[in-house]
């Protein structure tokens, strides 16, 4: 199975270079077939400069640098699509470049692949997932968040807001990406939506979520907004 990684970044200088060199790592110990695939929006702290960098050194990496921030769902359109028409990807994974998704679990996620699950969502919220260095207040928020979502769309995942996911090129080719409306971290869970409309198997994987140590959160109050209008349109405008 051939795999790319899809990395959108914004101000992620220091934590890039970390992640590729983990990633990296992964795929010789598991002898993986792999490409990454890097979304930059022009990150004022030179976050494309150091991708390009990386991109020299590595033939597996690829780099686009789009003129301005155009937000994670827009990335992780460009990204999926670039995988599935550039590099004949079979699965494609997408995680945050901030160091939170541990790339150990990539061989989990293929397992699942194998065993006939179109999408696989890592999940804090199952048993053997967990949250690192939360505030209690965050992560009840958080898990409040996620039950609503799923409730209320439907869909029968226990994190909706995970940005660690696999999906198979079936549920790529599939979903037009782009009639989804949402372009924030919402896109997340449209994109889930979508993906349980068209009947595709959604299997979940324990993950541990790292909170960041170097730059700072994207998401913002406007971003939580969002996520709460996004549930209500596809629920009863669709």
């Amino acid at each position: 199975m051939k795999i790319s990684i899809v990395v959108p970044t914004y101000n992620e200088s220091q934590n890039l270079p970390v992640l590729i060199d983990q990633l990296v790592n992964v795929f010789k110990e598991y002898k993986i077939d792999a490409n990454i695939i890097i979304i930059d929006d022009n990150s004022p702290d030179g976050t494309g400069i150091v991708a390009d960098e990386l991109a020299e050194k590595n033939t597996s990496i690829h780099v686009i640098h789009r003129d301005r921030k155009l937000g994670i769902g827009s990335a992780h359109i460009d990204g999926l699509e670039y995988a599935i028409e550039k590099v004949a990807s079979d699965a494609v994974f997408t995680m945050d470049s901030d160091l939170s998704h541990d790339p150990k679990c990539i061989p989990d996620f293929i397992k699942l692949c194998i065993k006939g699950c179109d999408v696989v969502v890592g999940s804090r919220y199952i048993e053997n997932g967990e949250i690192e260095n939360w505030p209690f207040h965050r992560k009840i928020i958080s898990k409040g968040a996620n039950f609503l979502a799923s409730t209320v769309l439907g869909v029968n995942i226990h994190d909706m807001t995970t940005g660690y996911r696999c999906y198979t090129k079936k549920v790529i080719q599939t979903i037009d990406l782009n009639s989804i409306k949402s372009n924030g971290y919402s896109f997340l869970e449209e994109i889930l939506f979508r993906c349980a409309e068209k009947k595709f198997i959604i299997c979940e994987t324990p993950i541990v979520f790292h909170d960041r140590k170097h730059g700072k959160s994207k998401l913002s109050r406007y971003e939580m907004v969002k996520f709460i209008i996004t549930i209500l349109r596809l629920k009863f405008l669709r």
